[in-house]
């Protein structure tokens, strides 16, 4: 969803290749301070299907064979796109600092320009700031109607346009708890998709809410200024790579007619995250776990983009990306992380981790509605390339009541 799914359109699967590459060690640098590794890519993807390309990854160093600044550029075609060359750009200057760029457009219509930022060592470390900035395009978008129990059956394609900037700063209250303010601005609009053998997102059956009975405005471009405050609890040991430690955090979000948004909503939930390594010291393996509970006050005709989803690869991994569609959502997940194989290639520790992984949640109407009497269920295997302090890339195979989909990105899933 454009505005649950900040993560969308920045997730480089490629560099599951670049760690299995790093893993075989069938390359070699250049240099200590410096590596290129030509990377070719196979990609697959319950949305896009299945990508081919290559991708040249330079790796620049610092004095601690860190990765200071990674480049990755790449030129890949998947049959529903066409050609689609992407330049990125990651940045790792300091250890609180650190940025993103990515370039993207393909000869359709599919294009992707984005830069994000974040500092969390304002103030001498008692402040943060995250700022990004989106404009894209996605033609292999899926839609399969509202509710708990939407069916597989009805799943239409369509292409999201989104145009989304917003900024966040934060501050320690106390060394473990902070207080964050995000204002967003975004526009979101819909039309007609390229994936063939699949219906545009017309018909009034798909549109209409069974739970309102009214017929969805999702078509309409709509454009949001929302304003959101988190209060959160964090004693995690890295923000990227967490191997002990929690994170619990509440938020409320709202936008507003009266503000210049399309509609007015009211969006507010809990995120607890945990992180137990069961060998002392050594922290291998990590047992994360992972509940949320999503809520969004609003009219019936909120649109379906600005409502609560769940599948794909930061919720039900063993389901499509917004496969399941309602005002409110509840999840929760497990791994059981475990480093099987490390190496120092290219002068970078690189890591392989196992990740055995369930996942259970689902869409409900209102607050009095039970959030786990309808779960749907997966599991699946997750196999993820580490490069320490900052990079994880990864492959998660899942398996729900719809059949097996292969998810992959960068970062952990939570």
């Amino acid at each position: 969803m454009a505005a649950d799914q900040p993560s969308r359109g920045r997730a480089i699967r490629e560099l599951i290749a670049l760690a299995l590459a790093v893993v075989v060690g069938t390359v070699s640098p250049a240099r200590a301070d410096y590596s290129f590794v030509p990377v070719p890519e196979f990609i697959t993807d319950p949305n896009e299907g299945n990508t081919y390309g290559l991708m040249a990854v330079f790796m620049f160093l610092d004095e601690n064979n860190e990765i200071q600044y990674l480049l990755a550029p790449d030129a890949r075609y998947n049959s529903t796109k066409g050609f689609f060359p992407t330049f990125r750009l990651f940045g790792y200057p300091s250890s609180t600092r650190r940025y993103q760029i990515a370039i993207g457009q393909s000869t359709t219509k599919d294009n992707d320009y984005e830069g994000e930022y974040y500092d969390r060592g304002l103030l001498e470390g008692k402040a943060f700031l995250r700022a990004k900035g989106l404009y894209e395009n996605d033609s292999t978008e899926r839609f399969f109607g509202f509710g708990n129990n939407s069916h597989e059956s009805n799943e239409a394609n369509y292409t999201s346009r989104t145009i989304d900037g917003w900024v966040e700063p934060g501050y320690w209250v106390v060394p473990k708890i902070y207080v964050s303010y995000k204002m967003r601005i975004i526009r979101y609009s819909v039309s007609r998709g390229q994936v063939s053998g699949l219906p545009f997102l017309t018909a009034p059956r798909l549109l209409r809410d069974p739970e309102t009975n009214t017929v969805n405005r999702g078509l309409e471009p709509g454009h949001y200024f929302s304003h959101r405050i988190d209060v959160g609890y964090d004693t995690r040991d890295s923000i990227d790579l967490p191997t002990q430690g929690a994170l619990s955090l509440i938020y409320f979000d709202v936008a507003d007619r009266a503000l210049g948004s399309s509609t007015s909503y009211t969006k507010f939930g809990l995120d607890a995250r945990g992180y137990m390594p069961l060998r002392g010291e050594k922290k291998n393996p990590i047992l994360a776990m992972r509940a949320n509970l999503d809520y969004v006050t609003g009219p019936s005709d909120t649109p379906f983009w600005q409502r609560s989803a769940l599948g794909g690869r930061r919720s039900l991994r063993g389901y499509n990306g917004d496969r399941f569609i309602g005002f409110n959502r509840s999840l929760a997940s497990l791994e059981f992380r475990t480093n099987v194989y490390q190496r120092r290639l290219f002068g970078v520790k690189a890591e392989l981790e196992l990740a055995p992984f369930v996942d259970a949640g689902q869409v409900f109407k209102d607050v009095h509605t039970s959030p786990i009497n309808d779960l749907h269920w997966d599991y699946g295997l997750g196999f993820r390339g580490i490069v320490r302090p900052q990079i994880v890339a990864f492959v998660d195979v899942g398996q729900g009541s719809e059949g097996l989909k292969v998810i992959t990105g960068i970062d952990y899933p939570f």
